[in-house]
């Protein structure tokens, strides 16, 4: 998470970040005209590390990360040696932590180690997951106590759950505790924790017991205990939850934080709203990449091996669904021999029942990721698909096949009649099956979204040809 974000949303700013996390300039321009300028400064002098680190002090963290990431790993890891380690820990937070890690790999470990120390523990596990085993027990060691207790802890949870997520830096105070020493607390602890919209009550054991809003306890008499003020009704996320379970709560209740607590109920950590934001993009990646078959890790910047065997297998699949609609053209040869004009309509059909089915999974796709359907309401939207199928395969077909009929002197009329029926087909078998194959793949146990696109594929082109193909061969004797 950044160092802007955390402003923002109530976070700490540690001191020596300076310029890192300075205010957005009033002209969106501005900051990319800065980054690229720096950068063009870099390519030129590819031996002044240290200006080029000067520079990049004087802009925010987010174009610094920009320019870093332009950078060969080894530059970039030059580079970052110079900046101050509050500065260079706030860029790497803003960086993908993939391209983060190939820059603190090349660091020395004793520098790699104060700027990763000068993150938060979150960002600081994040990036760690992407070093080899070696440099990271190199980096780690090189830690003191209380950060190397934090990385490791945090580290015990998949990175893919609210424990992975989620920082353990949080505001909890004991319900014993008096509204003035709350207060006097939170002065001291001012610039330790990550957000301070919410103070957690805890017992003496740590369990969670309770809220407060920094408006509860300033408006509270300072001799009143926290036990009598605080609202017992919380909110909470177990630590094994789903991240995409907790972006889900979160945008339920419209929190800017929630607790993480463990199976005994103990206080463990926070999930910030930037932590979700993240959360968000990255299952929208991989949901997108999944559905055309790309593996959710794969990046622009992967290496081509690793992208080769991730797509590999879903292509092959789909060969082996596209001589499925083959065999069905096969079937009806000899109609296309008497009527050739059938191939002009071939792709149309098929293509316009792709795009139908595209259309019905990706608002399907979209609302199991959100939560929005269940079975019960599952009924409803395959008949909705159904009505809105028809619908548009009637406008369509009647649009294609009033153009069959102009184009096409001998047959025209017979022939428009075939390609208007095989659209209106089609389009309503694309709509009910783009939006049923997402909950059919989910109910076997798969991601919704891994490689829909082309089981919906083969459904279109096998119903769109048979349609076509069937149609003529009935009507056009």
């Amino acid at each position: 998470m950044s160092e802007e974000r955390r402003t923002t949303s109530g976070g700490r700013s540690r001191d020596g970040d300076g310029p890192a996390v300075a205010a957005a300039p009033a002209s969106p321009e501005k900051p990319r005209t800065a980054a690229a300028a720096v950068a063009a400064a870099a390519a030129a002098a590819p031996d002044a590390d240290r200006d080029v680190a000067q520079r990049i002090e004087e802009i925010p963290a987010a174009d610094g990360a920009d320019v870093l990431e332009t950078l060969p790993p080894e530059r970039a890891a030059d580079v970052a040696e110079y900046l101050d380690p509050n500065t260079a820990g706030a860029i790497l937070s803003e960086m993908d932590p993939a391209a983060a890690a190939e820059v603190v790999s090349d660091m020395e470990a004793p520098e790699a180690s104060m700027v990763l120390s000068a993150m938060d523990p979150d960002d600081r596990v994040d990036v760690l997951e992407h070093v080899d085993r070696n440099v990271h027990d190199a980096i780690v060691g090189e830690m003191d106590a209380d950060d190397v207790r934090e990385t490791l802890q945090l580290e015990k949870y998949p990175p893919d759950t609210a424990g992975g997520i989620m920082t353990p830096d949080v505001t909890a105070l004991y319900e014993y505790l008096t509204v003035g020493e709350a207060i006097e607390q939170l002065r001291q602890l001012n610039e330790e924790l990550e957000q301070m919209f919410y103070v957690y009550v805890i017992d003496r054991r740590g369990h969670l017991v309770g809220v407060l809003s920094m408006r509860d306890l300033i408006l509270a008499r300072p001799d009143r205990l926290l036990r009598d003020i605080m609202r017992p009704s919380v909110v909470s996320v177990p630590v094994t939850m789903d991240q995409e379970q907790v972006a889900h709560v979160m945008r339920r209740y419209g929190y800017l934080a929630m607790p993480v607590v463990d199976e005994k109920n103990i206080l463990v950590g926070l999930v910030t709203v930037d932590d979700v934001v993240d959360v968000v993009e990255e299952e929208a990646t991989e949901d997108v990449q999944r559905m055309f078959g790309a593996g959710a890790e794969e990046r622009l910047t992967s290496p081509w091996v690793f992208s080769f065997r991730k797509r590999v297998g879903w292509l092959a699949v789909n060969l082996l669904t596209a001589f499925m609609a083959a065999a069905v053209v096969g079937v009806f040869s000899e109609t296309i021999k008497k009527w050739v004009v059938l191939a002009f309509y071939m792709p149309i059909i098929a293509g316009m029942g792709g795009n139908a089915s595209a259309q019905a999974m990706a608002v399907a796709v979209r609302g199991i990721a959100l939560g929005q359907v269940d079975r019960q309401l599952l009924g409803r939207v395959l008949v909705r698909q159904f009505l809105v199928g028809l619908a548009t395969g009637v406008v369509i077909g009647l649009v294609t096949g009033g153009i069959a009929a102009l184009y096409h002197q001998q047959g025209g009329l017979m022939l428009a009649v075939v390609v208007t029926l095989a659209l209106v087909i089609n389009h309503t078998i694309a709509a009910v099956s783009g939006a049923a194959i997402p909950f059919i793949m989910k109910s076997l146990g798969f991601d919704p979204a891994q490689s829909a696109t082309i089981f919906a594929t083969t459904v279109t082109d096998v119903g769109g040809f048979f349609a076509l193909l069937g149609l003529a061969a009935i009507f056009l004797r």
